[in-house]
């Protein structure tokens, strides 16, 4: 069986108490279930977030379930709209993950067009379709480190 340290797991060192985490990529990076999570502070278009979360050696956000959804809508309370990995397959215009997954409509609609330079943002509990030059903050996502 996989164990995960918790996300605050206490250590005692030579000057007092050290907190180790499985998001060793920076303080930035946040623990959720088996997932360490970055929250950009800046905006971008959907193409130069992604490849901002490819040079992190991670992937922008593919929300798997409820649960997921609420701790990003959580963590990213006061912004408006969150670039997520979604985006439309051209010639198809399916809704599709960065991880090669089509988004799953009855658990999670997309409100708006489909269009080829559509891209999917967070926005509150919903997920919508916006023009992917829009700028907006980001989320990246990658497993955190097993022990």
């Amino acid at each position: 069986n996989t164990k995960y340290l918790p996300s605050k797991d206490l250590k005692a060192s030579d000057n007092g108490l050290s907190f180790t985490t499985p998001c060793k990529f920076g303080e930035d990076w946040l623990l959720h279930r088996r997932k360490c999570y970055w929250v950009s502070k800046e905006v971008k278009y959907w193409k130069k977030s992604f490849e901002d979360c490819t040079m992190k050696t991670s992937q922008m956000l593919v929300i798997q379930d409820q649960d997921e959804m609420d701790f990003i809508r959580n963590v990213t309370k006061g912004v408006n709209h969150i670039w997520i990995g979604l985006n439309v397959t051209s010639p198809e215009r399916n809704w599709m993950w960065v991880d090669g997954s089509l988004v799953n409509q009855t658990l999670f609609p997309v409100t708006g067009l489909a269009e080829q330079n559509s891209c999917g943002v967070m926005k509150g509990e919903q997920i919508r379709s916006e023009i992917c030059g829009g700028e907006f903050k980001w989320v990246c996502q990658k497993e955190a480190f097993q022990i």
